[in-house]
């Protein structure tokens, strides 16, 4: 019997490829992003999107994810025409025993170099492409029910490539980022403990035309903390270690110490902190979730040392949803302090979807000859559904941000401010085919315009169509 209870319990092999075909049709009287001190360029703009959505489950392996090539041409011209990859396929393997076994990813996004502003998926303007591939060989074995050993290997491959050539931010950048961890855990009956190692090398892009060669932020740490379960739903504990770090020509080495808490009451609350004095100064990361049957509440707050903009949670994130500093490549190595609320409602006919919160960056290192600038946004998005039939929904969003960009070798304060409305339906015309139409107005304080050039504003109309095979 127990031959047949493993072969039961192990994952039946499947794939499922699903190509998809997406036509958006936008037409819009601002296309080149104008201020209000010259005449808007109108324009007509065809994105046709042909990609596969992939669900694989195998014995050892499983991959899943989507992936699309997009096809922007522009009637009159406004922009270059462009074919841009967009999605993110994650492949996970066993290679023995289900210990050991390699992961690998590749993502491609758009996203804005303008802080304070978002990417509009039927214009290219102002936007850059983030490309990745990573390669993560690693090491896991369960000892017992409270031991367990995790070793794991990541190279990270990143490119970066402006899309419009109006931009005066352009960026082609290559480089490899590496992440290696080692971690030994003995989860508490009622005493427990953790030691880490951890190496890390992110690369610093220069800004175009500077004519400074890619530096690079290293970071070496090796950590211990005891976790105390002080009932069998909350954890807490101290954190010790050391580190020694390279950024941009300086070294720095010194004492970390900290502390951890883990709460999960019940599989519907949990509380994660982690809240560290590194080289680089405080450094924390919390993650609070609550969820009902109807509602779902976070809360997530983080700050690192970094060199580039972290990537985005999914592969289809919202144009209503996110802050927009933390999408543009970052100049230098900063600390970056991201900290964001969300709330969502799901009712019989409704959904509502709110977020806010707030973005900033600082310089890590005193006294670089070119320090990146001091960046902050605030940022608030509204998502209202409502299911008209059981086939046809409309929807509405709302998206406002508010930031600075300071030099830090100046002083200078540019301010930057957008706020996005948009009103949407579709409806399915059979099982899987989607018509979807609707309009867009947005107003824009561009950052990198002169005090007389301030304003812009576009609107727009859409018609798309969507097909599932």
């Amino acid at each position: 019997m127990e031959p047949a209870s493993e072969t039961a319990s192990a994952p039946k092999p499947a794939t499922r490829i699903q190509p998809t075909v997406d036509l958006l049709l936008t037409a819009t009287n601002n296309a080149n992003g104008t201020t209000s001190t010259a005449p808007a360029r109108k324009d007509v703009i065809l994105s046709t999107s042909a990609g596969l959505i992939v669900n694989t489950q195998g014995a050892n392996a499983h991959a899943e994810g989507q992936w699309r090539l997009t096809s922007v041409k522009y009637a009159r011209s406004t922009q270059p025409s462009r074919v841009l990859p967009s999605g993110q396929i994650d492949l996970h393997t066993d290679l023995y025993r289900k210990e050991a076994g390699v992961d690998a990813s590749v993502s491609s996004e758009q996203l804005a170099l303008t802080p304070g502003t978002q990417p509009d998926a039927a214009n290219t303007l102002d936007t850059t492409t983030n490309t990745r591939l990573s390669l993560s060989p690693f090491y896991t074995r369960q000892f017992d029910n409270d031991s367990s050993l995790l070793a794991r290997l990541k190279r990270t491959w990143i490119h970066s490539e402006t899309n419009s050539s109006q931009s005066s931010n352009a960026v082609n950048d290559n480089g490899t980022e590496d992440k290696h961890d080692i971690r030994w855990e003995r989860r508490p009956a009622r005493l427990g403990y953790a030691l880490e190692a951890t190496y890390s090398k992110s690369p610093v892009f220069s800004s175009a035309g500077s004519q400074q060669n890619n530096t690079s932020l290293t970071r070496r740490t090796a950590t211990a903390s005891l976790l105390y379960a002080v009932t069998p739903e909350l954890v807490i504990g101290p954190i010790l270690g050391h580190e020694s770090s390279d950024a941009e020509g300086s070294s720095l080495s010194g004492v970390v110490r900290g502390a951890d808490l883990r709460w999960q009451p019940n599989e519907h609350t949990q509380l994660k902190s982690v809240l560290k004095h590194s080289v680089f100064g405080k450094e924390w990361e919390l993650d609070a979730s609550r969820k009902t049957p109807w509602t779902t509440f976070g809360f997530n707050s983080r700050r690192s040392a970094e060199t580039l903009a972290p990537q985005s949670t999914t592969a289809s994130t919202t144009t209503t949803s996110a802050s927009s500093f933390a999408a543009a490549n970052t100049l230098g190595a900063v600390a970056r302090e991201t900290t964001s609320g969300r709330m969502n409602f799901i009712g019989r006919r409704d959904g509502i979807n709110l977020s806010a919160g707030l973005s900033r960056t600082t310089p890590l290192i005193d006294g670089n000859a070119l320090p990146p600038p001091k960046t902050k946004e605030y940022f608030f998005s509204a998502e209202l559904i409502h299911k008209l039939t059981p086939l046809s929904n409309l929807t509405g969003g709302l998206r406002w941000t508010q930031g600075t960009t300071t030099s830090t070798i100046t002083n200078v304060v540019t301010p930057s401010r957008d706020f996005t409305a948009r009103l949407g339906f579709s409806t399915k015309l059979m099982s899987d085919t989607t018509a979807t139409m609707g309009l867009k107005r947005q107003i824009t304080h561009n950052a990198s315009t002169t005090p007389t050039e301030t304003t812009a504003s576009e609107s727009a109309v859409y018609i798309g169509l969507g097909h599932r095979f």
